[in-house]
């Protein structure tokens, strides 16, 4: 099973990549965006095998490409619909919907229906809130001469009654969850009003 592919890139459209590695192979790799051609670049592989085909999907974490193994083993989820899912909304959109059950916002993707995203909901529920990725945010700063990782989370809590704020007032969780998700992750305020006037004030 093929994991992870670096190399260069020789052709690449919205839907699908051409990456040559060192060894002189070149892989059509599926991928959510342009790769800027003569470029190199290294992705994370999930190997979708069937009986007369085999597809590779490109990611450009391994978070996103674990998420994207669970949501293909959730019932009636096959890979197109799942990569169409992260591509369309992102790991931490998509975690955000399940946890607060926002099947509105999981159907928003091109090919996920209600039912489909239902299912979503009802499959991975549970199996998220056991993750250390979703509501995370991952930070890389340098340290003599090394990468070090941590974790900064920030309050559901907030985000919930943030979120449902927004939605009284009319607005689409597509358009406020990426603000709102921004603002806790940078510590800006630390209620769901005051969060509410940042973003109402961005938004206007």
């Amino acid at each position: 099973m093929i994991g992870y592919i670096s190399g260069t890139v020789v052709y690449s459209d919205t839907s699908k990549s051409i990456v040559l590695t060192a060894q002189g192979v070149g892989y059509e790799i599926h991928t959510s965006t342009p790769k800027v051609p003569n470029r190199d670049v290294a992705l994370f592989i999930s190997h979708i095998i069937r009986e007369q085909s085999q597809d590779l999907y490109g990611f450009d974490s391994s978070e996103e490409k674990k998420f994207f193994e669970m949501l293909i083993d959730v019932n009636g989820i096959g890979p197109k619909s799942a990569f169409s899912l992260i591509s369309h909304l992102g790991v931490e959109q998509i975690f955000s919907a399940i946890t607060f059950e926002n099947v509105d916002l999981i159907k928003s993707a091109p090919g996920i229906g209600k039912k489909s995203a239902e299912q979503i909901v009802l499959s991975l529920k549970d199996k998220i809130s056991k993750l250390q990725f979703g509501l995370a945010v991952k930070e890389n700063p340098v340290k003599s001469g090394a990468a070090v990782s941590t974790e900064k989370s920030f309050d559901a809590h907030i985000l919930k009654e943030t979120l449902a704020a927004c939605q009284g007032l009319g607005y689409k969780d597509q358009d406020v969850l990426p603000m709102i998700q921004r603002h806790l992750q940078e510590g800006v305020a630390k209620k769901p009003e005051d969060l509410v006037k940042i973003i109402l004030k961005e938004l206007r």
